[in-house]
This record gives C-alpha cells, sequence and structure tokens, in this order.
C-alpha cells in the first residue's frame, strides 16, 4: 500500500510573525526564517487573513480539478450536520456543548465564530514540522504553556494528554507498579485500570464502597397526593390495603422511618432507601485493607480510587493520602471527572489534597474538544517513569488542535473564575427547585452536614460535586399503567419528548452534566422536563431486595485478572454462568466500571445484576446474545 503524506503550499510569512502565540503568551518565541515555507496561523478561529486565499484556492483544486466530481460521500459530516439541526440540548460531555467560549462571554460575533469554525480547524492542524513545538519533548511554546498550567494546578509536572484519561490511568499504574505488583484499588474504577492491571499482571485487592441511601416522603400517587400502598385495589380503585401505618410496621419494608413536621393535619414522614449509588471511599477501609495485605506479606505498591465518581461522589482524599503515605504507598487518583474543582469555590483537587499522580478529563466538564485530558505529578521521584510511559501510550502524532483546546479551556478556568461562582450559584438555584420533587429526586448531599456527621437530605458520603445532576427514580415508581418506571425510560422521555440528552443512563437513575457553559434558561427547561414527568408517576411500594441486584460487589477471585486473561475461555449462558470463573470483563458503557473482571468468580449477585442491566435496556459489552465468557474447565 502506498502512503501519501499530506502536501502543503508554501505560504508567505506575515511581518508580524505569531507561530506560538496562543492562549498564553510565549515571550520566548523569536521571529523563524522568512523563507520558511511553513504554515502561518493566526491565533485566533477563523482570522487566517492572508492565507485564507490560498486554502480557498487549494481546496477548490482538491475538490474540483483532482477528482472531478466528489468520490467519498461526508457520511461523518453530514450526519452531524443533521444531528444539529434537530436543535437538541447536550446535557452530557464534553464541556463546550457545542458552542465556543465566545458563547460564555457574550460575545457579539458568535455567528461569525461558528460561520469560520472549520477554517480555523484546518488552519490550526499541524505536525511536529520546523519551527514548531514537540508535545513529548517540548522546548518552545508548548513548554511554556505548559508551565503555565503547572502554576494554575500547582503542580511538580503537568502533562497533556490527547489520547484521554486511559492514557493517563495506564502510565499513572505503569509508572508506580512493576510486574507482579500488588495493588489496592476501588472496586468501582475505571476499566483503563483494569486493563493495566493485566497487563502488568498485577495481583489486585479491591475496596468496596457502600451504597448509599435517599430520603424519600413516605409515598406518592399520580395526583401528588402523599399515600403508601402494596398496589392492591378493590373494584372502585380505592386501595383496600397499605395505610401509612401499616407500611411503616410492616417488616417486609426494611427501611428506617423518621417523623415529620405535620402539614394540614397530617405527618410527612420519610422513609430512607437504598440507591444503585456507590458511596465514597471512607479512609478506615483503606487503612484495614493495606493492614490486611501487609500482615499477609502482600504490602500493595500503590492504591487507585475514583474520586469524584461519575456520580459526583467525591472521597476524603487528604486523609487517605496520609494514610497510604505513611506506609510508603503510592496513592493514584482518577479525578477524571473533576477537572472544574480547580475552578470552583469549597472544593480542593486531588492534587492539593496529596496525591502523587492525578487524572483529570478537560472535556467532560469543562470548554474542552473531547479526548482531551492532564496528567498531574505531584512527587518528583515518579516524573522519569511517568514520561517513558507516555512515550508509550501516547500517540506519536498528537493533535495540535487538541493541545490548544486544553490550554484555551485552562486559560478560562484561571482568568474567569467568576463565570464559575455564577455557575455554583446557578446550580444551587436549581437544587433547591428539585427539592419539591417526588418521584425523581435530585442526588443532592450536604457536604458539610456530612463531614459533621449529622443526617443530610439525601444521603451520606464524605464531599459532592454538585456540577454532576443525578436524578434518581425512587424504588417503586410506575407509570399511569403500573409498569414500573426506570432510569432508562426516564432518559428516553426526556430525549424524545423534550430534546434532553443525559449523560448515562442506569437502571434506577440518570447523569447530566452540567458545566459552566450552561446557563439559567437551560436549568429552567431541564427542571420543568423533569417536574412535568415526575407529576405523572405513581408509586407502589417496591419489596425487592435491592441487596439482590448489588452489580459492583466485593467478589472472589479465583486468580489475577492478567492470569485469566490469557486462559481459554468458552461462552455459557448467564445462567448457567454462576459458579464459574469469569473469562472476560462485562461492564455497562458508560461509566465502564466492570461487573465482572477475568478470574472473578460469577455470583448470584452478578448473575442478576447483568440480568438488571440487559431487561433495563443498558448498552452492556461482555454480554453476546445473553451468553458470557467463562474459563474453560475451571
Amino acid at each position: 500500500m502506498t502512503n501519501y503524506r499530506r502536501s502543503r503550499m508554501p505560504l508567505q510569512h506575515l511581518e508580524d510573525h505569531k507561530i506560538g502565540k496562543t492562549f498564553f503568551s510565549s515571550p520566548s518565541q523569536e521571529k523563524p526564517d522568512r523563507a520558511s515555507p511553513v504554515f502561518y496561523i493566526c491565533a485566533d478561529v477563523g482570522r487566517s487573513l492572508c492565507c485564507y486565499k490560498y486554502i480557498k484556492v487549494w481546496y477548490y483544486i482538491t475538490q474540483n480539478l483532482c477528482y472531478g466530481e466528489k468520490l467519498v460521500k461526508e457520511y461523518i459530516n453530514e450526519a452531524l450536520e443533521k444531528y444539529i439541526e434537530k436543535g437538541t440540548y447536550p446535557w452530557h460531555m464534553p464541556g463546550h456543548k457545542r458552542q465556543p467560549i465566545e458563547a460564555v462571554q457574550n460575545v457579539d460575533n458568535i455567528s461569525k465564530s461558528r460561520e469560520n469554525f472549520w477554517n480555523g480547524v484546518y488552519a490550526h492542524d499541524f505536525t511536529e514540522a520546523k519551527d514548531l513545538d514537540d508535545m513529548h519533548e517540548p522546548e518552545m511554546f508548548i513548554a511554556d504553556s505548559i508551565a503555565e498550567m503547572k502554576k494554575v494546578y500547582g503542580t511538580f509536572a503537568t502533562y497533556m494528554l490527547v489520547n484521554g484519561s486511559t492514557s493517563g490511568l495506564m502510565t499513572a499504574i505503569h509508572a508506580t507498579c512493576y510486574r507482579g505488583d500488588v495493588i489496592l484499588a476501588a472496586r468501582n474504577c475505571h476499566k483503563a485500570v483494569y486493563n493495566a492491571i493485566c497487563m502488568l499482571e498485577l495481583e489486585p485487592e479491591y475496596i468496596v464502597p457502600d451504597y448509599v441511601d435517599m430520603r424519600w416522603r413516605c409515598g406518592v400517587n399520580q395526583n401528588g397526593e402523599q399515600t403508601i400502598t402494596d398496589g392492591m385495589t378493590d373494584a372502585s380503585g380505592e386501595s383496600n390495603r397499605g395505610t401509612r401505618e401499616k407500611m411503616a410496621a410492616s417488616s417486609e419494608v426494611n427501611h428506617e422511618t423518621e417523623e415529620k413536621a405535620a402539614v394540614n393535619g397530617e405527618d410527612d414522614r420519610e422513609v430512607s432507601e437504598r440507591t444503585d449509588i456507590l458511596g465514597d471511599i471512607s479512609p478506615d477501609k483503606v487503612e484495614r485493607a493495606i493492614n490486611m495485605l501487609i500482615t499477609d506479606g502482600r504490602k500493595p505498591r500503590a492504591v487507585i480510587i475514583t474520586s469524584p465518581t461519575y456520580e459526583g461522589v467525591i472521597s476524603d482524599i487528604r486523609t487517605i493520602a496520609g494514610i497510604v503515605h505513611r506506609y510508603g504507598i503510592y496513592l493514584i487518583v482518577d479525578e477524571a471527572q473533576g477537572a472544574h474543582l480547580n475552578f470552583m469555590e469549597g472544593h480542593e483537587t486531588a492534587m492539593q489534597q496529596g496525591a502523587d499522580i492525578v487524572i483529570e478529563s478537560l472535556h467532560k466538564t469543562m470548554p474542552a474538544l473531547t479526548q482531551t485530558s492532564l496528567l498531574h505529578v505531584m512527587n518528583p521521584k515518579l516524573d522519569e517513569r511517568v514520561r517513558r510511559y507516555l512515550q508509550i501510550f501516547q500517540t506519536s502524532s498528537p493533535s495540535y488542535i487538541f493541545m490548544q483546546s486544553m490550554e484555551k479551556a485552562v486559560a478560562f478556568g484561571a482568568n474567569n473564575r467568576d463565570e464559575f461562582a455564577r455557575y455554583g450559584r446557578r446550580l444551587e438555584a436549581f437544587a433547591g427547585k428539585c427539592d419539591g420533587l417526588r418521584n425523581i429526586r435530585l442526588f443532592r448531599p450536604d457536604a458539610s452536614s456530612v463531614k459533621n456527621d449529622e443526617i443530610c437530605n439525601a444521603c451520606k458520603v464524605f464531599d459532592h460535586d454538585e456540577g454532576r445532576l443525578v436524578f434518581v427514580v425512587r424504588p417503586g415508581t410506575v407509570v399511569e399503567s403500573g409498569q414500573k418506571f426506570t432510569g432508562v425510560m426516564l432518559a428516553e422521555i426526556l430525549a424524545d419528548r423534550y430534546g434532553l440528552i443525559v449523560e448515562m443512563a442506569s437502571v434506577s437513575y440518570v447523569i447530566c452534566i452540567s458545566s459552566v457553559v450552561d446557563s439559567a434558561d437551560s436549568y429552567d427547561i431541564l427542571f420543568n422536563a423533569v417536574a412535568e414527568i415526575d407529576g405523572n408517576l405513581g408509586y407502589e411500594p417496591d419489596k425487592t431486595d435491592r441487596q439482590e441486584l448489588d452489580i459492583i460487589s466485593g467478589r472472589r477471585s479465583a486468580m489475577p485478572p492478567g492470569t485469566a486473561w490469557d486462559r481459554l475461555a468458552e461462552s455459557v449462558p448467564i445462567e448457567g454462568a454462576a459458579g464459574k470463573v469469569s473469562g472476560a470483563f462485562v461492564y455497562a458503557y458508560p461509566p465502564g466500571i466492570p461487573v465482572l473482571a477475568p478470574g472473578e468468580v460469577v455470583d448470584r449477585q452478578a448473575v442478576n445484576g447483568i440480568k438488571s442491566m440487559i431487561d433495563s435496556g443498558l448498552n452492556v459489552a461482555g454480554v453476546n446474545d445473553g451468553y458470557i465468557k467463562v474459563l474453560c474447565g475451571e
């Protein structure tokens, strides 16, 4: 096969050379030789000025003279244009929400920016040519930009990632661990962590966070009236069973109750019901796990946890870091979901709290392009190995557009903290409005109350990212026909009826990712939609044993994942897999947290959890036509 390199037309340099003049200033740059045939690139999108006419000429030649008629249809571009025309609103990543940052700053030329977007994209797409910098070995304007980022985050070293946080997680584990080491990992880590464990043949031990509870009013029907019923009705349609008193006293309902103030002469009790949301990793669990491993002669090389989680749950990183370092162990924090926390009031990043390596996905919550992330190193001892493995897990052809996007997003956060303060106020107002919802409630812990060990509104976790909007469907919620209402159904209604696309749908909740870009009107539209759906739902007590549906659990491992990964496996029906050893990963994506990992024994909870995910319409990887992989002879 013949390899064709992209040809570039020599363009005349402007007198005022601006190569490398990015969002951060680069005073160290000198003008290049004017005879050098390189592209001149303007800093602002769509302002290529004198080179623009050459681009138009080149486009005409390539599209008309060389090819005659278009032989290759632009399927992707066409599909995206049609999608944009639908007018849907993205309550999901990336954080720029399909609009330029100028929109946040209320610049008048937004339409002009969009009109010239592709001119800017193509004009800014470089490779490591003469007079340009190299992301892997930066010495010029990329080095200047990274130096500014280090100041913003207070790190020893910061690296741009153009392969997403996955490459950062792979790098971090390889930089801290050696082949065959023991690693202590939160069980709700991303699949990239498990892949690194397999590659290095590590022996993982897991810390399983507890599921958290939410507090609900005793019950509501379709008319918004509080009621408690077991769903049994007489001929008149009135409930013949299930009074408040009976429900409160029933041993079948294993929930705590609390008396509330009387309203219109009637009590308004609340019950605590377990959700499918995993809580934080407690420092006590970490220390107990470390002590047990040391007692067994298996001291872990590193500890890795996810904070915030996909649902926005934040762990006590400062205390955990103190414990881990006391034992001479490295701490890696997957902070992919919390890139914005550095700019939010009331939060500290994992870097500020003592983690050794932290990975952040800028594109998830900041106005940056998809696939852009940062890897932060706080421990100088690890920097050389980090750089070594980044050369392996990063592409050798990094995108300059991605790098510009990261730089622009970080600079925006650093230079516009007032925007994030307004963002926080919008979130607070939105959460207050959601407190009136009944069967669909916003997952809203009061972090300050939690830290003081008090009962809070929703649940008990160490801290929570208020920007992560998680709408939880109460167990027992039904539609008018009596059918069980799920998170997947909520996501479908929001998309089909209101044009609101959520980030993720689970069995019992949906996740909306907010960002600084979302306007007050956006929140109003989202609330009105959820409130309207909530008002049409009813409630019948759900007697399901929630523990039987635990998707993430501390399952027994028959062998390390890396060992099982290379073993011969066969496909068996899910029901027939109980008691066998998993030969592959099984997970819902998103979020990419394995229900089963290679080498784990398939228990009844895993079988029930997988079936529940499939029945709810989730996208489950590792299951093909009702079959999963198990090891032969095990």
